[in-house]
């Protein structure tokens, strides 16, 4: 393939001017009056012009909101994320010094326990606080056989408003 020579050929008749174009000086004057419909003549200034993207200013604007949105957005995101984070720390840390301190709490509790034994608080009050037994002599025993007796209480609260201004004038005798 290397070694091959190509054959094919350009085709220069495209390249070549119309015979409108081959004019002479007079028909040159005419060519600019006269314009084809194909070839549009544009000057240098306004062909950068041209080629030059319009921009509506809406647009941009629309655009440069929507960009600042997004931003602020992701960085509300990181934001809360750490926050997020730190919480969670915290509360970890919490959570360890609970379960620290409940079992600090749970031998403590064992340690009173083991300490306090009903041997112990007998002799501690008989010793220190001269406190003695109960005896049976000391007990007395209260009957009930008489029986209980209720006493029913009248609701006063079922008056209405006038018998209450009556009663305080004293109109109306009062039932107690």
């Amino acid at each position: 393939m290397a070694g091959e020579k190509r054959t094919e050929a350009y085709d220069l008749s495209l390249f070549e001017e119309n015979a409108e174009m081959q004019m002479s000086s007079a028909g040159k004057k005419s060519r600019k009056k006269k314009k084809s419909g194909k070839i549009i003549s544009i000057s240098q200034g306004s062909s950068a012009k041209a080629q030059r993207r319009k921009r509506n200013p809406i647009t941009i604007i629309t655009v440069s909101f929507l960009t600042i949105l997004m931003a602020a957005v992701a960085i509300m995101l990181v934001h809360f994320n750490a926050q997020l984070n730190e919480v969670n720390e915290h509360i970890t840390e919490k959570n360890k010094e609970l379960t620290e301190l409940q079992n600090r709490q749970a031998q403590y509790q064992l340690t009173i326990d083991s300490k306090l034994t009903d041997s112990f608080v007998k002799n501690y009050a008989e010793t220190k606080l001269d406190m003695v037994p109960v005896k049976n002599a000391q007990k007395r025993f209260i009957s009930l056989s008489e029986g209980d007796k209720g006493e029913v209480v009248s609701d006063e609260s079922s008056d209405n408003i006038f018998t209450t201004v009556l009663k305080a004038f004293g109109a109306v005798p009062n039932e107690s």
